[in-house]
């Protein structure tokens, strides 16, 4: 039995991170792995540096007793002192999940996407290139998220990302792509999904615009997020999200980069290396076919911790 302790902050994008790896490496090891999960809650600490946050949680663990732990996962910035705290009472192998801005070298492994590293690349990075992608989730099937969908069109998705600190989005960039669909909408079932970051604006100008019998989620509690991914034939994605791409690219279906100028320097430059190597395309003015190797970065992350964990 191999026990792994899950620390996060409470961000799902940090749990549903940690949980890509924790899955694969389920599914590609020969031992039986066990799974601890503990949140570090934001609150007075998410204000404090890293390093009184190590000194804190140094004090508040040091009289517990220590836990079978074999190896020790963590994402989000104040998750990574408390990963520490528990590799020195434990004496487990650990890893994090992007830049810990801490003690880098006492971590044994740092997970963190090409486009994030701004200096030299560290003895214990493990690159990727996009985002982790929990790949369980293409394989996950749920007949009441496909029952609004008709079953014998073929599907495209828009995925439509929003506003944040690396990115804003303006009604006119989305109009050219919303009237393609509408006209492709005689022949496919046409899908539009927001994210959480997507104004209200944004989203109003969309259902406005669109095809009245196209769809738009997430509705209530429904989000078809990573079910679109798996039956759409085409999928549309704004540019302003590198999660967006990767979850697409990994899904291996064809995918149209729609331009967003108001992003980081990072995004654009990762959206270039997509195109240049024709990983996807912008759209033309027709449907195109072709085929690329899809993105399988959490999957070769994993073969190197199976090799370092010996599992």
């Amino acid at each position: 039995m191999f026990n792994i302790l899950a620390i996060t902050d409470n961000k799902l994008s940090s749990l549903n991170q940690c949980n890509s790896i924790i899955n694969e490496l389920k599914r590609i090891s020969k031992k039986k792995i066990v799974v601890e999960y503990m949140e570090v809650y934001r609150g007075l600490l998410g204000y404090l540096p890293n390093f009184l946050i190590y000194f804190f949680l140094r004090i508040r663990y040091y009289f517990e007793p220590s836990k079978k732990i074999d190896f020790i996962i963590s994402c989000g910035r104040i998750s990574a002192p408390l990963n520490l705290v528990f590799k020195k009472k434990s004496i487990a192998k650990n890893c994090h999940i992007l830049n810990p801005y801490f003690k880098k070298n006492e971590f044994d492994q740092i997970i963190i996407p090409q486009h994030d590293i701004t200096k030299e690349i560290n003895k214990n990075f493990v690159t990727t290139f996009g985002t982790l992608v929990d790949l369980k989730r293409f394989k996950k099937k749920n007949k009441n998220i496909r029952k609004p969908f008709d079953t014998t069109k073929k599907k495209i998705s828009f995925l439509i990302g929003g506003n944040g600190k690396s990115s804003k989005i303006l009604p006119e960039e989305l109009e050219g792509t919303i009237k393609i669909l509408n006209f492709l909408s005689k022949e496919y079932e046409v899908i539009y999904c927001f994210s959480r970051r997507t104004p209200i604006n944004i989203k109003d100008m969309i259902k406005q615009k669109a095809s009245k019998k196209n769809l738009f989620f997430p509705q209530k509690q429904i989000n078809p997020y990573w079910c679109l991914l798996n039956i759409s034939e085409y999928i549309f994605v704004t540019s302003d999200s590198i999660s967006m791409l990767s979850d697409a690219l990994s899904s291996g279906k064809k995918v149209y980069i729609v331009p967003i100028k108001k992003i980081k320097t990072k995004i654009k430059n990762f959206t270039k290396i997509i195109l240049k190597k024709k990983m996807a395309k912008l759209f033309n003015g027709k449907l195109e076919n072709w085929k690329y190797k899809k993105l399988s970065e959490t999957n070769q992350v994993c073969k190197k911790l199976i090799k370092f964990l010996n599992l």
